[in-house]
């Protein structure tokens, strides 16, 4: 799908190479919708699921069009979303359960590839397709418990103490394809350009593939300086069969733990490939140049 996504591009951009095309370059603002579960909220009152779409922030793209006769058009586009933070993961006074506090946001490079029909001289719609060509989804966070040390034969270093985690974590997909509708004013100021407005919708999806750690600090109380492999092999021991914490903490520290890898491929280990909803619903401004 990929491939015969970047043929269509290529075959459009050399078609318009030697004809009258247009290029347009617009930003604007975008509210999530198709809102899925990104995490949860927990705490000694209540426990509830954190929604959200990725797609929610701000966007630019440059798009390049060609008009075959006054009416119909198509036009492709590259974009960057520079995506709002969104709540992922909050822990907080459970007994048992390690404290978390997690932030994602979508941070994408997109392309769309669009028909255009012209309803009057000044109001169009476009639709077509979309898809994500880089990027990532940022994870950033703290975690907090009181922790001991094991080294790798198992055996304990360290005491428990207080012990603050932070990471940030990058989450890549695999290639998606969804759609893009919108319907839009041209407010022509000369013959060569115009002035325009849109509301446009984006409905798609990021099938995770992968996380990349990016950053990470471990601060105990004590002072002791803590690696990462210490600490993974802390959070294997404790949540091995063998251990006797109860099975909410091990499930939890579990999950936490695929964060602090170098690298996991997710669909692995037991864990499955979620669907990052990356859907928005926005408006755009923007100026029109015609060849």
């Amino acid at each position: 799908m990929k491939k015969t996504f970047l043929i269509v591009a290529a075959l459009f951009i050399s078609v318009t190479a030697s004809a009258q095309y247009y290029v347009s370059v617009n930003t604007g603002y975008s509210l999530g919708t198709g809102k899925k579960v990104l995490g949860s909220s927990i705490s000694t009152s209540r426990s509830s699921d954190l929604e959200g779409s990725y797609g929610e922030g701000i966007n630019t793209q440059i798009r390049g069009g060609y008009y075959f006769n006054d009416k119909f058009a198509i036009e492709l586009g590259v974009g960057f979303l520079y995506g709002l933070d969104q709540e992922v993961r909050k822990i907080s006074g459970v007994p048992n359960l390690p404290e978390a506090d997690i932030e994602a946001r979508g941070r994408a490079f997109g392309a769309s590839l669009s028909g255009i029909y012209n309803i009057t001289e000044n109001v169009y719609v476009r639709a077509g397709l979309l898809t994500k060509l880089g990027g990532k989804t940022e994870a950033n966070g703290i975690v907090g418990a009181a922790l001991p040390v094991y080294n790798e034969t198992g055996t304990v270093i360290a005491a428990p103490a207080p012990t603050s985690i932070e990471f940030t974590t990058d989450f890549k997909g695999e290639f998606p394809l969804g759609f893009v509708g919108a319907a839009g004013y041209k407010f022509p100021i000369t013959e060569k350009w115009s002035l325009f407005a849109e509301l446009e919708y984006m409905n798609i999806n990021v099938t995770r593939d992968k996380s990349l750690l990016q950053e990470f600090n471990v601060v105990r109380a004590d002072g002791r300086v803590v690696t990462r492999n210490e600490l993974l092999t802390t959070i294997a021991v404790l949540t091995s069969p063998a251990s006797t914490l109860p099975v909410s903490t091990k499930q939890s520290l579990t999950e936490l733990s695929y964060l602090f890898r170098d690298e996991f491929v997710w669909g692995t280990e037991g864990t499955i490939k979620p669907d990052a909803p990356y859907s928005s619903f926005g408006i755009n401004f923007g100026v029109i140049y015609n060849f």
